[in-house]
């Protein structure tokens, strides 16, 4: 289904509507934005084998990316202590699980 392309100009700028947009990242088309211009161009081709795996996982619907914030905000400097002084307590999880294996 092709969207019909009502682009209106404002104040705030050319105006797109988001079904169009949608229509167009979901035919591999991106868009780039830069200090000064928006440009709707094709999907840059990969350049490293991780934009390719990233690439391919996106296009099958195994990755997605969330749009929604975080649910709890990043950890305090005084809270990031407090925790590393709780869980500073004991043996090293390494010296443990040397122990662990010598038991086997």
């Amino acid at each position: 289904m092709t969207t019909t392309v009502s682009a209106q100009m404002t104040p705030q700028g050319l105006l797109i509507p988001r079904t169009a947009i949608q229509e167009w990242l979901a035919q591999g088309l991106e868009i780039v934005k830069d200090q000064q211009h928006i440009v709707i161009q094709p999907r840059a081709v990969p350049r490293t084998e991780r934009e390719r795996v990233r690439q391919v996982l996106e296009q099958s619907g195994r990755l997605v990316n969330l749009d929604w914030p975080p649910t709890a905000p990043p950890l305090t400097d005084l809270e990031r202590a407090e925790l590393a002084q709780k869980f500073g307590v004991g043996r090293p999880l390494s010296e443990i699980i040397i122990e662990e294996r010598g038991e086997r």
